[in-house]
């Protein structure tokens, strides 16, 4: 006898508790003697409120069934079905408790039912998440076969202005000598021999099967082994000797035409001197050689250097690609050197249904991946550890800003501030300061994400409403932002309707916490702005909610580990709010 409780009835729920899967004494569920009550302690995650540890005091073995069978079930679905649980209070140990979807309270056959379309819905759902990742991956084969396209126009291009200029100099070099030669009466004269320009090779036919197997290609891996493929096709483009020195010698080109212009225009008054009737022959080798040495030419780069910058600049450029998901690398490439390519239209268009939360994300997600690298950027930048830097209203000295001044400063940090922060300034605080806010100022020129469907999310404020153009907050409760510090900071849980206008941010830069010099990108990191003036704010008639966080105490027993008692170790309070967008 435990407490007065009969052992017998200690061992039912012992059996029951292993019946449902928890075998275990040593985690949750417990046994939970208290008086003369027993039953189970148990702990249960709350969509809203997060973990919350309560007892259940069955009056029958049926009734014990049918918790631990609901129980069991919500463990495994809840979260992905949006099974919620409802107590009818959040002050007591022993509340009762409803499992809710769509406002209706489920039985225990509701559940089991529900988990018996799970296999073909998880298998449906697979499958859709496959077939928006090929899309997606197809979309970056479509704009890297347009980056090819225009590379290849950059580099005709580039051979018909170099054709051009190169006939132009060939023209006016023999002409300069054959008047030359003739001016100063020399025998012979060394004439310039037309050049060979590389053509680039004729690409249609493959840029043609290029597509047709894009086309044809409905697997995953081929799709990506074809991008793999692209990018080093174009990477060849790009770093083609050929074209390299074609560049070099449109730079160089002008200025050797400029130079043998200038040449012609003295000899030619020089002629025009001599042939008068007191004239004398000039000696013009003086300011032909003047002109040699004034020539911008000379200050020019040498070809071996132009050629070894190229290479490295290129290098640098095809480092961050192993980085990007090859969703984005079209994006990139386009982003990275100003190509004007539109959006390729083989996407299907999907109609506007009701989405479910997972749906909703994903479509967030995708919705960031289609953005510009430069809005990529700017939102990203929001999303740091210098967010503290950037929302706030007064430009202050602190040691986020040093801190971050510091990393961006580490050579081993050179591809981040490259791709994120080209234009801070690290000279002075001052000047970080003002070009971080400068920065920041450009998410006022980007369009925000317009929610599909509802979902919840959370941030910890003294204040709702602050001067500021944005609240920051998160989908995650434990991620949830806080606005002020204070240690009566209430939980605020948003509900975003759909049609809510708000910047949606996966990414979060930081630095490694094992070498804090280090930046790098943590994935899954979801944020979200929402900008206070294009969105309107309803409280809820409800008061604050105050939830009491209970901790197990515990003995063990026969090496059975029993809960004695809850005790009261914190008291929350949460706020519900509503957030729609602005017509």
């Amino acid at each position: 006898m435990i407490n007065g409780v009969e052992r017998v009835e200690i061992e039912v729920i012992k059996k029951t508790l292993a019946k449902y899967g928890f075998y275990s004494f040593k985690k949750e569920p417990f046994l939970y003697v208290q008086n003369n009550e027993f039953g189970i302690s148990f702990t249960l995650k709350d969509n809203l409120y997060g973990e919350l540890t309560r007892a259940f005091i069955p009056s029958s073995l049926e009734e014990l069934e049918d918790f631990l069978g609901k129980y069991s079930w919500f463990k495994k679905y809840g979260q992905k079905y949006q099974i919620e649980i409802k107590l009818s209070d959040y002050k007591s140990k022993n509340p009762q408790i409803k499992f809710i979807k769509d406002s209706k309270e489920y039985t225990l056959d509701d559940l089991i039912k529900l988990s018996n379309e799970i296999n073909s819905e998880k298998d449906n759902a697979e499958r859709k998440k496959e077939e928006i990742y090929i899309k997606k991956l197809k979309r970056t084969l479509f704009l890297l076969i347009e980056v090819i396209k225009e590379k290849i126009k950059i580099q005709e291009d580039s051979y018909q202005n170099l054709l051009r200029l190169k006939q132009e100099y060939h023209q006016k070099y023999n002409h300069f000598v054959e008047i030359k030669k003739e001016y100063s009466k020399e025998k012979k004269a060394d004439f310039l021999s037309e050049e060979t320009i590389e053509k680039i090779p004729d690409f249609t036919s493959k840029i043609e099967k290029m597509l047709i197997d894009i086309n044809k290609t409905k697997n995953k891996k081929e799709l990506e082994n074809q991008i793999d493929n692209l990018i080093s096709f174009i990477k060849e483009l790009e770093t083609n000797k050929n074209l390299i020195t074609n560049k070099y010698e449109l730079i160089k080109l002008p200025l050797e035409l400029e130079k043998i212009t200038k040449k012609i225009e003295i000899i030619e008054k020089a002629s025009r001197k001599k042939r008068g009737f007191f004239a004398k022959k000039e000696n013009i080798d003086i300011e032909l050689k003047e002109i040699d040495e004034k020539s911008m030419t000379k200050q020019i780069v040498s070809y071996e250097n132009y050629e070894k910058n190229e290479l490295e600049r290129l290098e640098e450029k095809y480092a961050m690609i192993p980085e990007l998901d090859r969703r984005t690398i079209g994006d990139f490439l386009i982003e990275f050197d100003n190509l004007k390519i539109k959006e390729p239209d083989f996407q299907e268009k999907q109609e506007e249904k009701e989405l479910s939360y997972e749906e909703v994300m994903t479509n967030l997600e995708e919705s960031f991946e289609k953005r510009t690298l430069e809005e990529k950027k700017v939102l990203t930048m929001y999303h740091s550890f210098l967010r503290k830097i950037i929302l706030d209203e007064k430009l202050t000295y602190t040691k986020d800003l040093e801190d971050f001044i510091n990393h961006l400063e580490n050579p081993n940090n050179i591809l981040f501030k490259l791709k994120y922060f080209k234009k801070i300034e690290t000279i002075t605080p001052e000047k970080c300061l003002t070009s971080l806010k400068n920065e920041a100022k450009k998410i006022l020129e980007i369009s925000p994400d317009i929610l599909k469907g509802d979902i919840n999310v959370f941030f910890k404020d003294n204040k709702i409403i602050k001067a500021s153009n944005f609240l920051a907050a998160s989908n995650k409760r434990m991620l949830a932002p806080a606005q002020y510090q204070g240690e009566n900071d209430t939980n605020y849980i948003a509900l975003l309707k759909k049609n809510s206008k708000v910047y949606f941010i996966p990414n979060e830069i930081t630095y490694d916490i094992e070498n804090d010099e280090i930046l790098i990108q943590k994935n899954n990191q979801p944020f979200f702005l929402i900008d206070l003036k294009k969105n309107n704010f309803k409280y809820s008639s409800s008061d604050i909610i105050k939830i009491v966080r209970y901790q197990n105490k515990m003995i063990c027993e026969n090496k059975i580990t029993i809960v004695t008692d809850l005790v009261s170790t914190k008291i929350d309070q949460y706020k519900n709010i509503i957030i729609e967008g602005k017509d």
